[in-house]
């Protein structure tokens, strides 16, 4: 409900990463939010997608065009779960031949330039989902996107220095496989990275403030955790590498 009444954007976010530009999860509305944040969709590198829910790809086949110069300029990779490509795919079979296309496997790691991402572990969620771990030269970003808890998550991303965790939930409805603010504070206590952002907030956590819960984790877990906003940049260490959220 949040996506459908536009309460947040849903964009997904722009990586830049020791020059290397990867967006994940293109949402609805990314390429009009791509542009007014002035990013170039022709300078992307990559897209990903976590997996195939429309309010994490469904703009994924305009910013293929775009990354590609209308498909004129074969160049750039899409890196999705296979179930984006096969049976009723949101892949679009055109936009296919205009770049590189990767299927994301449980722990399969893949270099872009000088970037290694890792897909750790496959999440538990009513699509095939993965979240990734970028390791870049300031440290490494792990990103848990939709998912219910379940403990193997912690020990796929144990050492991450920076993640980001999608969370949808105030308390857990077993029809709804997303986290909950409790299991994020978990996760993060026992992954326990330098810095970690809350994001993909549901009706509950807005309600109850993000930022009033990113800070009651903080406390919890002292680790400093962030409340995403539209249009936020994150600087990992002195350096703009988590880019915006759009």
């Amino acid at each position: 409900m949040v996506v459908l009444s536009q309460m947040r954007r849903s964009g997904g976010f722009w990586l830049r990463l020791d020059g290397v530009n990867i967006l994940q999860d293109p949402g609805p509305g990314c390429l009009v939010m791509v542009h007014k944040h002035r990013f170039k969709p022709a300078a992307l590198d990559a897209i990903i997608l976590s997996h195939r829910h429309i309010d994490h790809s469904n703009d994924v086949n305009v910013i293929t065009e775009a990354m590609t110069g209308g498909g004129f300029q074969f160049r750039g990779c899409l890196i999705v779960p296979g179930d984006c490509l096969n049976n009723d795919p949101v892949v679009l079979q055109y936009v296919r031949p205009f770049t590189e296309i990767t299927e994301i496997k449980e722990g399969m790691k893949i270099e872009i330039g000088n970037i290694k991402v890792t897909f750790p572990i496959r999440n538990r969620h009513p699509v095939e989902t993965y979240g990734a771990i970028y390791e870049f030269s300031s440290g490494r970003l792990g990103y848990i996107p939709d998912t219910e808890y379940f403990p193997e998550l912690a020990l796929a991303y144990k050492g991450v220095d920076f993640l980001v965790l999608n969370v949808v939930r105030m308390k857990t409805d077993k029809k709804v496989r997303h986290l909950n603010i409790d299991e994020a504070k978990e996760l993060i206590n026992e992954i326990r990275p330098k810095k970690a952002v809350l994001t993909h907030f549901g009706l509950q956590v807005l309600k109850a403030s993000p930022s009033v819960q990113a800070k009651m984790v903080s406390e919890k877990t002292g680790v400093r955790v962030i409340a995403a906003t539209d249009g936020m940049t994150l600087d990992l260490e002195e350096k703009e590498n988590l880019e915006k959220w759009i």
